[in-house]
């Protein structure tokens, strides 16, 4: 085959070139709703896409694209900076403009689709060593839903101008940190539920990078407890473990057929560890802290000790 140009209209060749045997996979920053007839990816394929909460606000990333993927078992990553446009199979490769959207195909895209092992090879590594990724499922798509129905105008990653937007789960001022111990209980079925439609996990295939964020559960024990959006919990095991902070992703979502309880969802890094109570007590005694109260749950007030917790993992 070697090395071809195509435009202004590239998507055919594009859709043609692709359709093989083996894994293939795609960094493809933007998909329209259509995106699946563009790009037939199927099970154990692998697409990254930009589904950050400001693309799929402005409506250039759709959640049924999105879960049309996820359900035909694509491994599906979320990456907020990406911007890129590339596809590798098991033998060529193709490079572009192009997003999979319908716009995209009634503008002028240009790519180039080679055979080229060594270009293959990088679109390959390039793909696999996107970093600041989350994984995208039914919690991300029950997010994604919410967040396209708000559908107000905001700026896009990379699109008039470069915008580093999401790419660390801390607001960029905590002024709001909780420690709260976790507590074994039983859900209800009615939580349950809730938590099956709102935060159970898809399990693919393990290709491609590893996700850096995740999206958990939890319910509040005390229901007077309200928190909000960008609230910080650092969660703690009596006596045991300290955890690396949560950062509150969701409103309080209502748990149906209780008497007004609610969760909410959690964004976590994934490649964070946990500490020892004990050798987090010395290291905040080290900063200045010597009665952190990391055996009560509280607000912690002081900005200082804020900051002091934060740097247990160096964030």
């Amino acid at each position: 085959m070697g090395t071809t140009f195509h435009g202004p209209s590239p998507w055919p060749h594009i859709t043609r070139a692709i359709r093989v045997r083996g894994p293939r996979r795609a960094a493809i920053a933007y998909l329209g709703e259509d995106a699946p007839a563009l790009l037939p990816l199927r099970a154990g394929d692998l697409l990254v896409v930009n589904a950050s909460r400001a693309a799929v606000r402005a409506h250039v990333t759709s959640p049924i694209a999105l879960a049309y993927y996820v359900e035909a078992g694509v491994r599906v990553l979320s990456s907020p900076n990406l911007h890129a446009n590339v596809i590798a199979t098991s033998r060529r490769a193709v490079i572009g403009s192009a997003n999979a959207s319908h716009s995209s195909t009634i503008a002028d895209e240009a790519v180039v689709i080679t055979d080229d092992p060594e270009v293959v090879a990088g679109v390959r590594a390039f793909i696999e060593g996107i970093e600041e990724i989350t994984e995208v499922d039914r919690v991300f798509l029950d997010n994604a839903t919410t967040e396209w129905q708000i559908g107000r105008s905001v700026p896009i990653p990379g699109v008039g101008g470069r915008v580093r937007a999401e790419l660390d789960f801390l607001p960029a001022r905590v002024t709001r940190m909780f420690v709260r111990h976790i507590v074994e209980y039983e859900p209800s079925a009615t939580e349950q539920q809730t938590w099956d439609t709102q935060a159970r996990r898809h399990h693919t295939t393990t290709a491609g990078p590893a996700a850096t964020y995740q999206l958990e559960w939890f319910r509040p024990g005390d229901r007077r407890a309200r928190l909000e959006r960008g609230d910080v919990l650092i969660f703690v095991t009596d006596n045991e473990w300290i955890y690396p902070p949560a950062v509150v992703d969701s409103d309080a979502i209502a748990i149906p057929h209780t008497h007004r309880a609610f969760g909410h969802l959690l964004l976590v890094r994934a490649d964070l560890q946990p500490v020892s109570v004990a050798d987090a007590e010395q290291q905040l005694a080290d900063l200045g802290h010597p009665n952190p109260r990391l055996t009560t749950d509280h607000r912690i007030i002081s900005a200082s000790l804020r900051a002091a917790l934060l740097r247990l993992w160096n964030l």
